[in-house]
């Protein structure tokens, strides 16, 4: 079958709105699509200067070798411009004296200018975090599980099929039990009955004898579902998900972001919110019987999954619980983590690149209660073959995945409108790797991008955006063609009607016309310090540190070297796909490595001068710390022209 023809018509955008803009990636494969960035904004202000992406930039001008290779050049690069910005000059911080300039240059760029900003950052223990009573309808739901654990009562635990809802509905089932509870999980499928509450689950988890739902990310626009479930059968909802402009009729609504709820950080992921329900149960009915931190391995996991920001008490319940994956994780994530290849300690960013697929690979591909089962392992023995099964599901995954994401590339480029968004579909598309496949779009092209399956008279689409770009804002206002849809800002799923489709099209397009200028197709890259090699040192990694973990709304601070020499480079990895490069400048040397950059080697030849935009990497080699640089981007030390795909 035909691919859906989904031409939009081009409005009239600057001519840097039809330029493709590549996303940095640090990983081949990566689940999280990138996210706004808020945090580092806020502090003293950047000038930007034009610089281009990423790691083999190269100039018309720079050497006549180039002009002789051109047919090769063209294959290879990409002509795109970007934004480097740069931080301005730092001034005095009172307090913060004892810490590198370096680091100061990093504090002052994201507001910390004395010491009592800064110990905020510092503050990541999860007794300071706040009362989870604060929480709208918290006392109500408490005491209403109360009530049913001691009349003996069966509960029912209602999870999502993502990461996120999978370790909710863990960490609320293991809770649960822990002080006595029935308890029965449910996970929707996603192929058959989609997200959210729907009336036939409510019934069987009725007629199985649960007198009680408490559902775990979702629930909060399940309006429907809610008013018709069956008699006597009591309702709480935890969730994370935007409100809409009707309250279902449930027991209680456990959301920091409805309103009137008085609870200061409205950030938290559905396995949060369920981490705070057991946090409020072990102080209110249960104390001494329950402890929550059990599950905070799981909460880490479904936190880090979910790209929620990464700032305030979501970066406590990260730390916490990757202390506990490194030290004592339970056996379902034990498993997860060997199936992996994963040694302690374990980062953030093995929770986003590595075990969050895998978790999201059973929902995606099957069924999501083979996660649920594994997490809920209670030994190594029957979490492995679990482990083992959800690694092969992942493998399957990617591979579709980049299927449709060579299907789709084919499609933008016989398009080739210019148009704002991406929109597009197959009748073969697997539903399970759509928001996959969006993502990948949005990191080649940087448009807004909205992919759907077109089978049937009802097409079901997953949607990822940019910067700047509000998705469930957007289809509020496309309400009118669409059947449903939710979500949040930077991801979204919706659902329409074949015969609505044109309609659908035309309002994505003219919205994004109208809300993005062409600047906000320009994916910039912040930089929050510049360094000599010599300043890279241990002691500066672990100053870092202070401000990990890394994620969306905590990004990775961004160093620039400039004018750095390449002594050598050289490929290396089973396939010979990465980059490794010696680079020096006039005050030490220091290696660099870059993934699936190998063909950028031709283009760096030794005495080559550049300026380099990195992270800071710190690996522990025969009882000695090595520093390394993990490139983001490059460019020659002279104006540029043309660059290499984004790292």
């Amino acid at each position: 079958m035909r691919a859906a023809a989904l031409r939009v018509q081009p409005a009239a955008l600057p001519a840097a709105v039809h330029r493709h803009r590549p996303l940095d990636r640090r990983d081949p494969d990566p689940e999280l699509h990138k996210g706004s960035d808020p945090a580092g904004r806020r502090g003293g202000a950047r000038s930007r200067l034009a610089g281009t992406s990423a790691i083999a930039t190269v100039v018309d001008n720079f050497d006549t070798q180039l002009s002789q290779t051109g047919a090769i050049l063209r294959a290879a690069l990409k002509k795109e411009r970007r934004n480097w910005i740069l931080p301005e000059p730092l001034r005095a911080q009172p307090g913060l004296e004892a810490f590198s300039p370096v680091f100061r240059q990093i504090l002052h760029g994201r507001g910390v200018v004395r010491q009592s900003q800064l110990d905020p950052w510092l503050q990541t223990d999860l007794e300071r975090a706040p009362d989870p009573f604060l929480l709208k309808d918290m006392a109500i739901a408490c005491e209403l599980i109360a009530q049913v654990i001691a009349a003996g009562e069966r509960i029912a635990v209602y999870g999502d099929y993502d990461a996120d809802g999978v370790t909710a509905c863990v960490t609320l089932a293991r809770g649960l039990r822990a002080v006595g509870a029935d308890v029965i999980t449910y996970i929707p499928n996603r192929f058959t009955e989609g997200y959210g509450l729907n009336l036939d689950a409510l019934n069987e988890l009725h007629a199985r004898g649960a007198r009680l739902v408490i559902t775990c990310d979702c629930g909060t626009n399940s309006v429907e579902a809610a008013a018709g479930r069956p008699r006597g059968m009591r309702l709480i909802v935890t969730d994370h998900h935007e409100v809409g402009a009707q309250r279902p009729a449930v027991d209680a609504l456990i959301n920091p972001k409805q309103p009137d709820c008085a609870y200061p950080f409205d950030g938290l992921a559905a396995c949060g919110v369920a981490y705070k329900l057991l946090v409020a149960l072990e102080q209110r009915a249960f104390p001494g019987r329950l402890d929550p931190s059990a599950s905070l391995d799981a909460v880490a996991l479904g936190t880090v999954a979910d790209v929620v920001p990464l700032r305030a008490e979501n970066r406590a319940i990260v730390r916490a619980g990757l202390r506990r994956l490194s030290d004592a994780p339970s056996p379902g994530c034990a498993a997860l983590l060997a199936v992996a290849g994963i040694r302690a300690p374990v980062t953030a960013e093995h929770l986003a690149f590595q075990l969050g697929p895998r978790i999201n690979a059973a929902g995606r591909m099957e069924d999501a209660m083979l996660a649920l089962e594994l997490l809920m392992a209670e030994s190594r023995e029957s979490a492995d073959p679990l482990a083992q099964r959800l690694h092969e599901q992942n493998a399957q995954r990617q591979q579709l995945t980049a299927e449709i994401v060579r299907e789709a590339k084919t499609q933008v480029a016989e398009l080739d409108n210019g148009a704002a968004v991406i929109v597009m579909g197959h009748d073969r598309w697997p539903l399970g790797v759509l928001g996959l496949a969006a993502s990948r779009l949005v990191e080649e092209f940087y448009r807004p991008t909205f992919i759907f399956n077109t089978d049937g008279e009802e097409w079901r689409g997953s949607a990822r955006s940019i910067e700047g770009f509000h998705l469930v804002e957007c289809l509020a206002q496309c309400a009118p063609m669409l059947h449903r849809f939710g979500g949040h800002a930077m991801a979204a799923g919706l659902t329409v009607l074949k015969s609505r489709f044109a309609e659908l099209k035309d309002c994505l397009e003219q919205y994004t016309v109208a809300r993005l200028n062409g600047d906000a197709f320009s994916r910039p890259i912040t930089i929050e310090a510049t360094a000599a090699f010599a300043d890279l040192k241990p002691s500066l990694h672990h100053e870092l540190q202070l401000l990990a973990p890394f994620g969306v709304g905590n990004r990775e601070p961004l160093l620039l070297s400039k004018e750095v020499e390449v002594v050598r480079t050289e490929t290396f990895g089973s396939d010979r796909r990465h980059l490794r490069v010696q680079l020096r400048d006039r005050t030490a040397s220091a290696e660099a490595i870059a993934f699936d950059k190998a063909t950028a080697a031709a283009y760096l030849p030794s005495g080559r001068r550049v300026d380099v935009v990195y992270a800071l990497q710190c690996e522990r080699w025969d009882g000695l710390d090595r520093i390394r640089l993990h490139l983001r981007d490059l460019r020659p030390a002279v104006q540029p022209a043309l660059v290499l795909a984004g790292v």
